[in-house]
């Protein structure tokens, strides 16, 4: 069965499962530096580009799925804090891969005891570069301090 895309092993849009995505949304922007001067306006200096941004919008509803199964599972996604692929059900994969930033859940319908009847779902997602994904866990501003400082006792394993 097709999916919109897969996150990782997380499966979005599985008509068995999710709808396809109420929003999806994509930010790519430019980095720059404003160089201030004496008179006139500032000048802005090129400065590479700004990490990725990808957000989906979902809802989960008891008639096609279980919300607080699917809940779970979104929860655990972004609780392990890895750095995943993101490939499209068409199989389109730029190469990226990105960290679940955040998930966010609003509660649109319960039953007197609380159980979750329909609830809807948004991820934020941003790219992990490559070159960080190469340092391993101890992060690139450790490395940074390594190479910078070579009397830090904080080096890589």
């Amino acid at each position: 069965m097709a999916a919109f895309a897969y996150l990782g092993d997380l499966q979005l849009g599985v008509s068995s499962v999710m709808t396809g995505p109420t929003g999806a949304s994509e930010t790519l922007e430019n980095s720059f530096h404003e160089h201030k001067v004496l008179r006139g306006k500032p000048i802005p200096q090129e400065a590479g580009e700004k990490l990725d941004k990808r957000s989906f919008s979902f809802f989960f509803d008891e008639s096609f799925c279980d919300p607080e199964a699917e809940y779970a599972k979104l929860k655990a996604m972004r609780s392990k804090r890895q750095a995943v692929p993101l490939i499209f059900g068409n199989g389109s994969y730029d190469g990226k891969k990105f960290w679940p930033k955040s998930v966010k859940i609003t509660l649109q319908k319960t039953t007197e005891s609380g159980r979750i009847v329909r609830l809807e779902a948004s991820i934020e997602l941003i790219e992990v570069p490559g070159g960080a994904l190469s340092i391993g866990g101890s992060g690139a501003a450790s490395l940074a301090r390594a190479i910078i400082n070579p009397l830090t006792k904080r080096l890589l394993p």
